[in-house]
């Protein structure tokens, strides 16, 4: 284990230029760049699910990337990507509300698959008598 107060930093001795801004309106590179919240991050997958949650809730909580949309005091839509379905239906889980009006049915699909994984160990868990 390293402690902070005993670390002893030493310059690189490697010098660097700065580089060029990418803009002359910095502000708009900044907004025009991916994971800024208001579109979804370049994911192999991508699905959306209307949450029984309020929208900054959501917000809050989303993965970078994802989409949050206000669609009522108590509901709000996400769009979200990862790697698999599974792994969208994981990122929804977290959220342990209500969903509804989940599409592609790829997602609707990968969501089945998931609740019958946890079903089967919540059923091996059960019984198990060591497991207690």
């Amino acid at each position: 284990m390293h402690r902070v107060d005993r670390l002893h930093p030493r310059p690189t001795t490697q010098p660097f230029s700065a580089r060029a801004l990418p803009s002359d309106d910095l502000a708009h590179f900044v907004m025009s760049t991916h994971d800024r919240g208001d579109s979804p991050a370049a994911w192999p997958y991508t699905g959306t699910a209307q949450l029984n949650l309020p929208a900054h809730i959501v917000a809050r909580w989303a993965p970078g990337g994802s989409v949050v949309e206000h669609l009522d005091t108590e509901h709000c839509r996400l769009t979200l990507g990862a790697w698999s379905w599974a792994g969208i239906a994981g990122i929804l889980a977290t959220f342990d509300t209500e969903l509804t009006n989940l599409h592609p049915p790829e997602l609707v699909h990968a969501c089945r698959r998931l609740t019958h994984r946890w079903a089967t160990i919540a059923d091996t868990e059960n019984l198990d008598p060591s497991h207690k």
